[in-house]
């Protein structure tokens, strides 16, 4: 198939170069020509031409931090996996954000688990693997229902060996007292003994009375659990007995262990010489900048701007990761649409990293599935001039291409036989996708996904 776009500014990262009012050539799913300046080429052997209407061509988006997309258990918890509609849903926002290759980290997915996805839906799915003995007893604490017998002899050398490309993600909101605790284990926990929902914002006040930032029993405040009680209107059904009990029984179970699985995964990132991500936050910081000393740049520092660090905090911590040569990763997070978890605030310290130059990649995260696209980030980053256009792009491919070498080989961006996984963005808003190609086949066309007609079943 030879598909011509035309009338495109062409975005390249690995050049930093903005190529204006230019079109671009891919057959068979590589780009064999780009005619910089010639906004509209005449070609009659094309099956399809796409007029970019002086929109943005970039490279399809790599989004090396999510989760919900395979059939594999689900978070470092390893729950019971997403029902496969659910999987779809995800797979299908994330295209429609611009994202052709996904890194999944449910790293207890089985390659079995991840290949069925890679065969129904068109984003380009690889994993993580969190299978390690310290990994797999911490996801048992936190909850484990996912697991098989298979699932707990699978080894991080055998994953390896059948195609994961890092290892990750190593801890997690549901093994480490974050996000995943407060947006699902303790409101589930809560509505269970009580019959009431409370939200993550309530469940983090709790959750922080009882064990501070850092996922510290020593921490307690009865006082704060009482008042945090009154404030969410659940002190005439849960004594501070009961809250502390509920929340040491979710969220810390597993905090230990956790840790240590962190310093276990760190020794085979490198022996087998691969990328390791793991989850970053406060319960996590010491642990994470401990055997950032040894891993250097294989260490993938994941949304090292978590809304629970205080702003001073999350730069301290960036900076010293960035001294040891770690991959910092920012996340999208949830502060445009949702916000959950991440807050207006938040998106205002992510940006003061990014002025400071403390980040490398962009990711989303899952953030409870409303996860906000991480061209949002990136359209607000460039308009308030915290990066140059090529830069913020970079930031969600070439980085990612270069920081994980197996997630996406050829591909992050735009040059004479690179992979034509390409998207088209709007000229009027660098958030709003058009048009999606992978591997040269449009499979979002106009904003809506569109199965190609030869790939149809009569």
């Amino acid at each position: 198939m030879k598909v011509l776009i035309v009338n495109a500014n062409i975005v390249v990262p690995h050049k930093e170069r903005v190529l204006e009012r230019s079109s671009l050539i891919a057959y068979n799913g590589i780009i064999t020509r780009i005619d910089e300046g010639v906004r509209y080429r005449h070609d009659t052997t094309s099956d399809l031409i796409i007029d970019a209407d002086e929109g943005l061509l970039i490279p399809g988006l790599i989004n090396s931090h999510s989760h919900g997309f395979t059939l594999g258990p689900l978070f470092p918890s390893a729950a019971k996996p997403l029902p496969l509609g659910m999987v779809f849903r995800n797979l299908n926002r994330h295209l429609l954000q611009g994202t052709t290759t996904l890194l999944n980290l449910d790293g207890f997915a089985l390659p079995e688990e991840v290949e069925i996805v890679n065969k129904l839906h068109p984003v380009k799915v690889k994993t993580g693997t969190s299978h390690t003995p310290l990994n797999v007893k911490a996801a048992e604490l936190a909850d484990g229902s996912g697991l098989t017998p298979t699932h707990k002899a699978m080894t991080v050398e055998e994953m390896l060996r059948r195609g994961a490309v890092a290892i990750g993600e190593i801890g997690g909101g549901h093994t480490l007292a974050g996000g995943g605790a407060v947006y699902l284990e303790i409101p589930q926990a809560i509505e269970k003994r009580t019959g009431r929902r409370i939200t993550p914002a309530q469940a983090s006040k709790l959750l922080t009375a009882v064990l501070g930032r850092y996922a510290d029993p020593s921490q307690l405040d009865r006082e704060k659990v009482s008042e945090s009680l009154k404030e969410i209107r659940l002190d005439d059904v849960l004594t501070v007995d009961d809250a502390i009990d509920i929340v040491m029984g979710t969220a810390y179970k597993s905090v230990e262990t956790a840790r240590e699985g962190i310093k276990e995964a760190a020794e085979l990132a490198l022996r087998y010489n691969v990328p390791m991500i793991v989850h970053t936050a406060p319960p996590s910081k010491r642990v994470i900048l401990e055997v950032a000393r040894k891993l250097g740049p294989l260490l993938i520092a994941g949304h090292t701007n978590h809304p629970t660090f205080e702003e001073k905090e999350m730069l301290q911590v960036a900076r010293e990761l960035r001294s040891y040569g770690a991959i910092i990763d920012l996340c999208s997070g949830d502060g445009f649409g949702a916000r959950q978890l991440y807050s207006p605030e938040a998106v205002d310290a992510t940006l003061k990293m990014l002025r400071e130059g403390l980040g490398d990649i962009i990711t989303t995260d899952y953030m409870g599935g409303y996860w906000d696209p991480m061209l949002l980030l990136i359209k607000k980053a460039v308009e308030e001039n915290v990066l140059s256009l090529p830069k913020a792009i970079a930031m969600a491919t070439y980085n990612v291409a270069r920081a994980i070498p197996a997630l996406a080989q050829n591909a992050g961006t735009i040059d004479v036989g690179k992979t034509a996984d390409l998207v088209v963005l709007s000229a009027d808003d660098i958030s709003r996708v058009r048009y999606v190609l992978i591997d040269g086949i449009p499979v979002v066309v106009d904003g809506k996904i569109r199965v190609p007609s030869f790939l149809q079943v009569a």
